[in-house]
């Protein structure tokens, strides 16, 4: 009976890993490239960002659970920027909902702009069996200092030392917080597009 629950349960973990390799075939490879505006207009490049860790976390305006973690991605942000660079990019929907979810939730984290989800796809291509252009939101990659893609997951992240656990297991080393004064922040510029529009 032992044997028969072991044997059980090594399949669970063999089709979740497959599952997950399915989801994200990007993991083991370096990281695609992209250059993408943020909500002010002003375009990023990921090789801006390469050199240190990265933690891009994509999200969508209409998912609830997306906005949800947008305190723990702050917190992130404030406790650990000089050790890892955290991007958001929204896909979708518009530039003026994606400001409008930040100035709600009172966060400054640097967001990006996808708005043919063209970089989302990219990093979480859509299944043969799916009808959805993007199994789900919100899912994160880590990336590490030389540009490859050590982690991806789909959910929402609830706990701060949950996501930092989840890098330090995926190989990117963090050490303790430092804390910056108010007066150090340096926020994210989020303002109208440079377009006009």
């Amino acid at each position: 009976m032992k044997y028969f629950a072991l044997m059980v349960l090594l399949a669970a973990s063999l089709l979740s890993a497959q599952a997950l390799a399915t989801d994200f075939p990007i993991v083991g490879t370096q990281a695609p490239q992209f250059a993408l505006p943020d909500l002010s207009g002003v375009q990023h490049q990921l090789s801006d960002f390469i050199g240190h860790p990265i933690v891009i976390n994509f999200w969508t305006t209409w998912c609830g659970a997306c906005t949800y973690e947008f305190p723990v991605l702050e917190q992130f942000k404030q406790e650990y920027a000089d050790q890892i660079s955290l991007i958001t990019i929204c896909a979708g929907n518009s530039q003026e909902k994606a400001l409008a979810a930040l100035e709600k939730k009172g966060v400054d984290f640097l967001v990006l702009y996808d708005e043919a989800e063209i970089i989302s796809k990219l990093y979480q291509p859509p299944r043969p069996r799916d009808k959805r252009r993007i199994v789900a939101f919100p899912f994160s990659v880590f990336i590490d200092a030389t540009g490859k893609v050590v982690y991806a997951r789909i959910g929402t992240f609830t706990d701060l030392d949950k996501m930092v656990s989840l890098l330090q297991d995926a190989g990117i080393a963090l050490t303790a917080p430092t804390l910056q004064s108010s007066d150090a922040k340096q926020p994210i510029e989020h303002g109208t597009r440079s377009d006009g529009g």
